[in-house]
């Protein structure tokens, strides 16, 4: 029979914030073995081991959802005490300053710098060309394809380098005729444009490979 203690503490091992998508990357993180659930508490997703904001709605969507479960301030404290986040497909987008939506600008979280550009969102299928020692990728066949549906893109990534700070890791795609930003490995903060909970064996290995590292 479980403790109590245990079962409280389950309560905050890998949670979903409650957005686009939840219960299909919750499903898939319970098919590779982890214990996930999901959440609109941001107490509880401050708290887990592990945080993952699904993205398979729009930009605008997203963000409106991160807002309502006080999202920037639940990401911003996970980072403070390097307490592991993945972001997903739209949501990863909304972690740059801005969209850029010809001519209009919506602000974003300002994660990192930068802009990402607004398009249509077809659901399409492309292989990722991995950043050399990717840890999330580690693993994954080179020739393996990747869902992604966001309607928005980054096609550049405009951190500046810090000699005493390890560079985020980068992996791109070419999706509808552009390279795209597919990827960023960033301490604690991982991110994926795609969709790994629609991506068959290749989404399920990049969730294992996060779980690995919590």
């Amino acid at each position: 029979t479980q403790s109590r203690s245990s079962a409280a503490s389950d309560v905050y091992k890998r949670q979903v914030l409650d957005l686009a998508g939840a219960e299909a990357v919750a499903h898939t993180l319970r098919e590779v073995g982890a214990h996930a659930s999901v959440t609109s508490d941001p107490k509880v997703a401050v708290e887990a081991h592990g945080l993952v904001i699904p993205g398979a709605g729009t930009f605008a969507d997203t963000l409106a959802g991160l807002t309502s479960l006080s999202g920037a301030r639940v990401v911003g404290q996970r980072l403070a005490g390097a307490r592991p986040v993945l972001a997903l497909g739209s949501a990863m987008d909304v972690l740059f300053e801005q969209l850029l939506d010809d001519g209009s600008v919506t602000t974003a979280l300002g994660e990192w710098p930068g802009a990402v550009e607004k398009r249509a969102g077809e659901r399409v299928g492309a292989r990722l060309e991995a950043a050399a020692g990717s840890a999330m990728l580690r693993g994954v066949e080179s020739d393996a394809e990747f869902v992604f549906a966001a309607d928005a893109v980054a096609l550049a990534f405009e951190l500046a380098r810090d000699e005493f700070i390890a560079y985020p890791r980068l992996s791109w795609a070419e999706v509808g005729g552009e390279r795209i930003l597919a990827a960023v490995e960033n301490g604690s903060l991982w991110a994926a444009q795609f969709l790994p909970e629609c991506s068959g064996d290749a989404g399920r290995a990049v969730l294992r490979n996060w779980l690995g590292q919590l």
